[in-house]
């Protein structure tokens, strides 16, 4: 008897089957992640640091998580260093990505979206490091972008790389590009729950892919470990005691979703608007593109440089209600046109920071106002900051459960998730099909990666009695009958196949116009040939029956029809079932799920 050591023991019980593969596939890939959000995070404030505080002597504020110590050095801003580096960063980005990697142009969630659904989750490997570097200089020079998409990108791209050394099957391949983007997004952001979410959600705008769920929370909490061993535990924003307490309030949440519905639509039509109307528009060479974008952003950059990089730091002063009205409103007006060159222009960089920053400022706006009207009505105005964060990004992105859970666990603001859950679903709501994120897909039905095992599920779900075509009388065969006689019935006839019935009534073969065609058409052929010499194997279905069991039948044996009995008496013949019956049927159930939220 061989005694197996632990090792081997385990590997024989676990490393064999798919999930354990996955599990520890998942864990390399959350190490992975880790180390790439700590890099690129280095990265990005250290080159930020040098172009915006050293170079520009521009010193935004920063969100408390994240104070970097970097201290105003006195005097003047030099204005043309705002203006001139977001058009370089741009310049550099563009001959980056469209010279080497154009999937990595714009905001990479989207890129990670299309490879899941369309690419068999195969992510090129170069794709993100040029995405790493390229985004740097987009947002490092002042690009109004966020980090969601370089990071889920880069993640992604290891996940994906990971699988195919591994050898692993496509779906297996998916579901670690799913982790390696949910590590990066929930270590960058300090959200591990969150991260994991998102990228499950991100993938539709009414489904959930739930079973990479586990290998995408196992990913997110080894790299956030990872990322907050080095930078700290603490949350990314400090925020007052936001709490709930007044229903009243609710009319307001909701409210306010519908305010950020409204101008997430405004937002998507001015952001692929700005895409496909001008810069596609515009005969200049890709390359050039993205510079052309950061001129127009530096350009803003000199009247509101607050709409410059992500602008977490006022946020955080927004949180902590020392913004006015008008600047809120003015900055996320701003904010959308600047995020709109940066992006659509072909610059690098993600959609998260920008949508937070629009949401952020809209409630914050909103909730002083609603405060003035109703005074006494509002616990606190700033509270409607990060509901609003939460809801906007949740109707532009059509991600509404982890837009509230990322939020959360970035501020630290759990109290206020009953009204954030309200305002955000009443923006996913109103919001209909429109989403930041183009490559979503509307159900998993929908996705080339599910076809197959959607297809399966339809027809396993649906019966031959659904759709079959009873008949009083079904014309049948018998086995002794002429030749003459069955050109007669299928030169008169309707039908392309016939049941064979022996002297007791049951069926005892088929002929098929598509397999008898030769014979019965020659008039060569012996006029003693019967119907039993003709037919081939009986093949029949009950009402009961599934429709992916007579769809297995219709191709195993390329009849055009298949006569249905009854279970009880198999010489009781009670139609026909038509190939073109199940394929109709499957569309019209196709449609019906689709169109039925």
């Amino acid at each position: 008897m061989t005694v197996l050591s632990p090792l081997q023991w385990f590997y024989k019980k676990y490393i064999h089957k798919a999930s354990g593969r996955l599990f520890l596939a998942s864990i390399i890939v959350g190490i992975v992640a880790g180390i790439g959000a700590i890099l690129f995070f280095e990265a990005l404030s250290r080159f930020s640091h040098y172009i915006l505080n050293v170079g520009a002597n521009y010193f935004p504020p920063e969100p408390a998580g994240e104070v970097t110590g970097h201290a105003p050095l006195g005097g003047a801003i030099r204005w043309w260093v705002l203006l001139i580096a977001p058009a370089i960063g741009g310049l550099i980005s563009g001959i980056l990505v469209f010279t080497w990697a154009p999937e990595a142009e714009g905001h990479g969630t989207d890129a990670m979206i299309d490879a899941f659904h369309h690419k068999k989750g195969i992510i090129r490997k170069r794709v993100p490091l040029i995405k790493a570097i390229s985004s740097i200089f987009t947002i490092g020079t002042g690009g109004s972008a966020g980090r969601e998409g370089p990071i889920a990108q880069i993640g992604a791209g290891f996940g994906s790389y990971l699988a195919t050394i591994l050898k692993l099957t496509d779906d297996e391949r998916r579901t670690l590009l799913i982790a390696g983007a949910a590590g990066g997004i929930g270590a960058i952001f300090r959200s591990p729950l969150g991260g994991a979410l998102f990228t499950v959600e991100v993938l539709y705008k009414r489904d959930f892919e739930a079973k990479s769920l586990i290998p995408a929370l196992v990913s997110s909490i080894v790299a956030y470990s990872i990322f907050a061993s080095r930078f700290g535990w603490g949350l990314m924003f400090h925020i007052p005691q936001f709490v709930f307490r007044h229903p009243v309030e609710l009319v307001f949440y909701a409210l306010l979703g519908f305010l950020c519905a409204g101008v997430g639509l405004v937002y998507i039509k001015i952001f692929y608007g700005m895409r496909d109307r001008v810069f596609h528009v515009i005969r200049i060479p890709a390359q050039l593109k993205p510079a052309l974008g950061g001129i127009m952003v530096g350009l803003i950059g000199l009247l509101a440089p607050f709409v410059l990089a992500s602008g977490y730091g006022y946020l955080q002063q927004a949180m902590n209600g020392e913004l006015t009205i008008r600047f809120m409103l003015v900055a996320m007006a701003l904010k959308i046109v600047a995020t709109s060159f940066t992006i659509s222009s072909g610059g690098s960089g993600g959609v998260f920071a920008p949508s937070l920053f629009i949401g952020g400022m809209l409630g914050g706006a909103f909730g002083q106002i609603c405060d003035g009207l109703f005074p006494g009505l509002i616990s606190n105005p700033a509270a409607f900051v990060l509901v609003g964060m939460g809801a906007f990004f949740a109707g532009t992105a059509k991600v509404p459960i982890s837009s509230m859970i990322m939020v959360s666990e970035m501020t630290g603001g759990y109290k206020l998730l009953v009204p954030m859950m309200l305002s955000s679903s009443t923006a996913y709501l109103a919001t209909s099909r429109a989403t930041l994120y183009e490559k979503q897909v509307n159900r998993m039905a929908d996705s080339p990666s599910h076809l197959r095992d959607f297809t399966v599920d339809v027809l396993e779900n649906m019966v031959v009695d659904q759709v079959y075509h009873p008949s009083a009388y079904v014309p049948r065969v018998r086995q002794d009958m002429p030749l003459s006689r069955m050109q007669a019935l299928f030169s008169e006839g309707q039908e392309s196949c016939y049941p064979v019935v022996g002297h007791d009534d049951k069926i005892v073969g088929i002929i098929s116009l598509r397999n008898a065609r030769a014979v019965l058409f020659d008039n060569d052929v012996d006029d003693l040939l019967i119907a039993q010499d003709l037919m081939t194997r009986p093949v029949t279905v009950t009402p009961a029956e599934s429709l992916k069991s007579a769809l297995k039948k219709f191709i195993e044996f390329g009849y055009g029809q298949i006569p249905v009995v009854d279970y009880r008496d198999e010489s009781r013949i009670l139609g026909f079932l038509t190939h073109e019956d199940v394929i109709q049927a499957y569309d019209e159930e196709i449609k019906r799920r689709k169109f039925a939220f």
